[in-house]
């Protein structure tokens, strides 16, 4: 579910994985839970749309800087994720978009 929706785990973190990685990755992708295999499970995370995309299912199409704060805070790496400080100064949060009420 998180490779569909966010996009495949870098390959840098993938070689990095030690040999109980083998649990949750196979052949460079994430692998599914045990118990989590049946084919309705398969059919509902192949049907869930990229984090863009769901988030323009439910925001205007003016949501540029929602997205892409959103997809500094999930990134999979933590040295290129957002820290909270940066997230607070992104321009979701500080641009001016209240000044006509």
């Amino acid at each position: 579910m998180m490779e569909r929706v966010l996009g495949p785990l870098p390959q840098h973190m993938l070689k990095k994985a030690d040999r109980h990685a083998d649990k949750y990755v196979r052949r460079g992708r994430l692998d599914w839970p045990e118990g989590a295999t049946s084919r309705d499970s398969m059919k509902a995370v192949t049907k869930l749309p990229r984090l863009q995309n769901l988030i323009m299912q439910h925001v205007d199409h003016s949501a540029g800087d929602l997205i892409h704060l959103l997809q500094g805070l999930l990134r999979y790496d933590p040295g290129e994720r957002l820290s909270a400080q940066e997230a607070l100064r992104h321009s979701f949060f500080t641009r001016d978009r209240f000044s006509r009420y």
